[in-house]
C-alpha cells in the first residue's frame, strides 16, 4: 500500500472539525461502536467490559479522535498516542484486513452524528486523513509484530501457556505462572508491559483481557496476578469481572490459556547502569501494584539499583497482595524504601508491622517523604489515585518527561 499524502485541503478541513469533535466526539464514537460490532466477528475482538454507555473505550477513542484532528497539521505530536494505540492493537492481534470496517464505522458515525454539518467535504477529508491515520498505525504495528517474531522465545499471534501453579496474593488476588505449551522459550519483556489474554468461558465465547506482567523478564514463565471483580449481572457481553471471576473460580493448574506477546508503551525506562541515577518512585494502589513489581524485580536482578522508593497504598492488610515479598526484597537492598499505607487498617493490622501510614497517599506526603525534585515516577492504579498523582507532580512542577503511568484499560485524561 502507497502511504497516503494528506493534501492541504483535507488539513484544514479536519482541523475545523476538532471543535465540533470536542463536544460531541463521544456520542460519534459511541455510534461508531455500534456500527462496528454489528459484525460479531469484529466484536469479538475486543474488551466489551470497556464499552456500553458507561465504558471507557469511546471515551478513549473520542478524546483520540479529537487530539488528531486538532493535530493534524503538526502530526509529530501525536507520536504518542500512535504508539500507545499500536501497542493495544497489537496485543489484540489487530490486523490490516480489520481497518476497513473501522472505516466504514467512522465515517457512518460522522455521518449520523454531524447531520448537515457532514458535508461532502467534511466526509471526503476524514475519508483521506483515516487512510493516512490507518497507513501510520498498520506501518507500526507490522514492526511491532515482525520484532516480536524475530525475538528469542518470540512469536505474533496467539500462543498457549499452562498454568503452572496459583498462589493467592491476598483475600482478592491470585497470581497465576503461565509456562509455554510447547515447551519453548519464554520472549523478553520491558518491566510494567501487559499481556493480552484470550479465554474461552461458557457463554462468552472468547474473551480478551490485558494483565501486567507482576515479574521480571528472564524468567522461563510469566506471572500475572489478578484481582477478582464481581460482575455485575445487568450488564451484558463479557462485562468487567468475567474474566477474574473465571480466572479466580475455573483455572486451575494445567489449564491453558492463549497469549499474545508482551506489549504496551508504559515502562521502566533505561538499565539502571546505563540510564538515569536520580531517584526512582514506584507507586501504586491495590492491583496496580503488578507493574511495579515487576519495575522492582527488574532492578534488583539488574544489581544497580538507585536510591527507590516503593510506596504502596491498599485497602488493609486483607487485600496486601505480596506484602511478605517485597519485604523482602527491602531487607536484601538497602537502596529499597518501602512504605505501605492502609487506607482502612483492620483491627489485626499492627502500624510499624503491617503498614506505615494511615489513610491515602497525598501530594503533601511525597513532597515532604521524598525527593520530589530529582526523582523520576511511575505510578499505576485506580483512577482517582492516579489522577491525584498526574496533577499533584504537575503542580509540584515535575517535568511529564519524568511522570510515566498506565492503566488497567483504555487511556483516560488524567489532566481533565
Amino acid at each position: 500500500m502507497t502511504r497516503p499524502v494528506l493534501s492541504p485541503r483535507t488539513v484544514r478541513t479536519v482541523k475545523s472539525t476538532a471543535p465540533i469533535l470536542r463536544e460531541c466526539g463521544l456520542e460519534i464514537t459511541r455510534r461508531m461502536y455500534e456500527i462496528l460490532f454489528q459484525d460479531e466477528d469484529i466484536k469479538r475482538l475486543f474488551n466489551q467490559a470497556h464499552h456500553g454507555m458507561s465504558g471507557s473505550q469511546p471515551r478513549s477513542l473520542a478524546g483520540a479522535v479529537h487530539a488528531f484532528a486538532d493535530n493534524i497539521d503538526r502530526f509529530d505530536e501525536c507520536a504518542p498516542m500512535i504508539e500507545r494505540i499500536s501497542q493495544k492493537h497489537v496485543g489484540l492481534n489487530i490486523r490490516p484486513e480489520h481497518y476497513p470496517y473501522v472505516r466504514r464505522a467512522l465515517i457512518g458515525a460522522l455521518t449520523d452524528v454531524l447531520g448537515q454539518a457532514a458535508s461532502e467535504e467534511v466526509i471526503a477529508a476524514w475519508e483521506e486523513a483515516y487512510d493516512f491515520l490507518a497507513y501510520t498505525l498498520m506501518s507500526r504495528e507490522r514492526e511491532i509484530y515482525d520484532a516480536h517474531a524475530r525475538a528469542p522465545g518470540g512469536w505474533e499471534g496467539w500462543r498457549e501457556f499452562t498454568v503452572d501453579r496459583i498462589v493467592a496474593e491476598s483475600e482478592v488476588i491470585k497470581s497465576f505462572y503461565l509456562r509455554p505449551s510447547d515447551a519453548g522459550p519464554v520472549m523478553a519483556f520491558r518491566p510494567g508491559q501487559y499481556l493480552t489474554v484470550r479465554l474461552e468461558i461458557p457463554g462468552q465465547d472468547h474473551v480478551v483481557r490485558n494483565y501486567s506482567v507482576s515479574c521480571a523478564p528472564g524468567r522461563d514463565y510469566y506471572r500475572i496476578s489478578v484481582k477478582r471483580e464481581d460482575p455485575p449481572e445487568q450488564l451484558p457481553y463479557a462485562p468487567s469481572g468475567v474474566a477474574s471471576s473465571f480466572l479466580h473460580e475455573e483455572v486451575s493448574p494445567g489449564h491453558v490459556l492463549e497469549l499474545s506477546p508482551p506489549a504496551g508503551d508504559f515502562y521502566l525506562d533505561g538499565h539502571p547502569e546505563e540510564g538515569s541515577r536520580r531517584p526512582l518512585v514506584l507507586l501504586s494502589g491495590g492491583v496496580g501494584l503488578t507493574p511495579t513489581v515487576s519495575m522492582l524485580e527488574y532492578l534488583v536482578d539488574r544489581g544497580r539499583l538507585p536510591e527507590t522508593w516503593y510506596v504502596h497504598a491498599a485497602l488493609s492488610g486483607r487485600q496486601h497482595a505480596m506484602k511478605q515479598h517485597i519485604c523482602d526484597l527491602a531487607a536484601m537492598n538497602p537502596a529499597i524504601r518501602p512504605v505501605v499505607f492502609y487506607e482502612k487498617p483492620a483491627p489485626e493490622d499492627v502500624p510499624g508491622r503491617d503498614y506505615d501510614q494511615p489513610g491515602r497517599v497525598t501530594i503533601e506526603w511525597l513532597k515532604a517523604a521524598v525527593p520530589v525534585a530529582d526523582a523520576d515516577f511511575y505510578f499505576c492504579g485506580p483512577r482517582g489515585f492516579m489522577r491525584m498523582l498526574a496533577i499533584g507532580l504537575r503542580a509540584l512542577d515535575v517535568p511529564d518527561e519524568r511522570i510515566h503511568f498506565e492503566f488497567f484499560g483504555p487511556a483516560e485524561a488524567l489532566y481533565a
